[in-house]
């Protein structure tokens, strides 16, 4: 087993989650060289199992695995399956590192095929491990189809393929080959190589999880393992997880906190009490940017009487009623990640502008009135999209008359949002509505959208992201 020596700080840039930068501390030991020129990001946990212990692995199934002694030197072997059970279909023949927990990174490594040659042979590799429901891996299949040889996810669902590139199949043999994983956070990026390490064999594109631990397995077989090597950007996982185990718990776990407390590295956009942080909405953006400062200042007069006559805060819940017009925060945002409350009742139809852009929609599913416009297809949709994906990809509406969770996280122009627990919209392009021959503006406020309905908000977070 090897590992780095000393203690690397280094600054989370473009994370996803509530995340912090933990140090890496590591003991020094020999070890073969490590590959280089590969990455600019820092080594921060390498194996070779040359010490005879696996004491920094965390098996599913650690009777399923050993260190052993082969004519290629000592390795790390997964030579049965694994008696566990996984809650939904994934594979259950997995073995993660021990406390590294990563947003960017390359995994480098050597591995060996033990089973008999057959056309679904396989080797797994595995990131973005939050729980054993949620999480990625690529499955390298001796021969493709829909559910083998790609990228797959598994969030709180069967594995889905997410694959936007792959091969015919993975060229197994008995020998030893060289694999290597590359993830990028903020693209959502996801590059694998195997033996050739100037052409990637897979790829595919996604932002639903951005940090997780690494780890190595198969789905159904068996395999051997040596010479690990993770590049990569350490980090912790948000505190609220680490007590849940899950992402998706994370969002909506509140049992803890009163409301209107923001989770640790967010600010409050309400605070519970008034309407302190928030005026008034002036015309749209587009508009408002043809404006001078003085007319902006009139119209503002006029827009703050109409939020104080309309918008009102009684018992900790921001509250509207339908007669007035949209709120807008006082301040503008350019990246961010957003949590908000929110509860309609029955025909209610609202929304979330991002950066002054409509729109991350709220409506009634069950609106007979609205079900030609895709209502039944549930809230969270980036509807105004003309191009790009505008529906959700899952229904996951609470019952009209209870609240539900909006976790939003925005990038350049690109979208991700969690609908209490569930994966709505996935890295998705939201396009201008008012200037739709250019890209989304880079700030603006974060706008609730005035629908002639009466509207409920509460627990209304927001994180600035640094840009790269």
């Amino acid at each position: 087993m090897r590992r780095i020596a000393g203690l690397l700080g280094v600054a989370l840039i473009g994370m996803a989650a509530i995340a912090t930068v933990a140090e890496v501390t590591v003991a020094e030991v020999t070890a073969a060289e490590a590959p280089k020129g590969i990455t600019n990001l820092p080594l921060i946990f390498s194996d070779d199992f040359e010490s005879g212990s696996a004491e920094h692995w965390s098996p599913t199934d650690p009777a399923a695995w050993k260190i052993t002694k082969t004519d290629a030197g000592t390795v790390y072997s997964q030579f049965a399956k694994s008696n566990t059970k996984t809650p939904v279909r994934s594979p259950f023949n997995r073995s993660m590192i021990k406390d590294v927990t990563v947003s960017d990174f390359v995994l480098d490594v050597k591995l060996q095929s033990t089973v008999k040659d057959y056309d679904h042979r396989d080797m797994c590799l595995f990131f973005g491990y939050q729980d054993p429901a949620h999480l990625y891996y690529v499955h390298l299949g001796k021969k493709t189809d829909d559910h083998a040889n790609q990228i797959f996810i598994v969030n709180n669902a069967d594995r889905k393929k997410i694959s936007t590139k792959t091969s015919s199949g993975t060229n197994w043999t008995d020998d030893w080959h060289h694999a290597r994983l590359v993830r990028d956070v903020k693209s959502g990026s996801i590059k694998v190589f195997f033996d050739n390490m100037n052409e990637s064999i897979m790829e595919a594109t996604d932002s639903t999880f951005t940090w997780g631990q690494v780890g190595v397995g198969t789905f159904d077989d068996t395999g051997n393992f040596d010479d690990a090597f993770l590049f990569g950007t350490k980090v912790s996982p948000p505190s609220e997880v680490a007590a849940t185990g899950s992402q998706a718990q994370s969002e909506t776990k509140k049992a803890d906190r009163p409301d209107n407390t923001p989770p640790e590295g967010f600010s409050a956009l309400f605070n519970g009490k008034d309407l302190t942080g928030w005026k008034g909405l002036v015309k749209d953006i587009k508009q408002r940017m043809t404006m001078t400062p003085e007319q902006i200042a009139e119209e503002q007069k006029k827009a703050d009487e109409l939020m104080n006559a309309h918008w009102r805060v009684e018992k900790g819940v921001l509250m509207y009623d339908g007669k007035g017009q949209s709120l807008s925060t006082a301040k503008d945002y350019g990246d961010f990640e957003l949590y908000c409350d929110w509860k309609i009742e029955p025909k209610g139809d609202s929304g979330i502008y991002l950066r002054g852009t409509p729109q991350v929609q709220i409506w009634d599913p069950s609106d007979e009135a609205q079900l030609k416009n895709g209502a039944d297809k549930g809230s969270g949709s980036l509807w105004n999209n003309k191009k790009n994906p505008r529906f959700p990809d899952v229904k996951a509406d609470n019952p009209i008359g209870q609240w539900n969770t909006f976790f939003i996280r925005m990038v350049g122009d690109k979208v991700t949002i969690t609908l209490n627990g569930k994966t709505v919209v996935n890295n998705v392009t939201l396009e201008n509505y008012w200037e739709p021959d250019k890209p989304c503006y880079e700030t603006g406020p974060i706008e609730l959208q005035h629908h002639g309905n009466t509207l409920y908000f509460k627990n209304i977070y927001v994180r600035k992201l640094p840009k790269k």
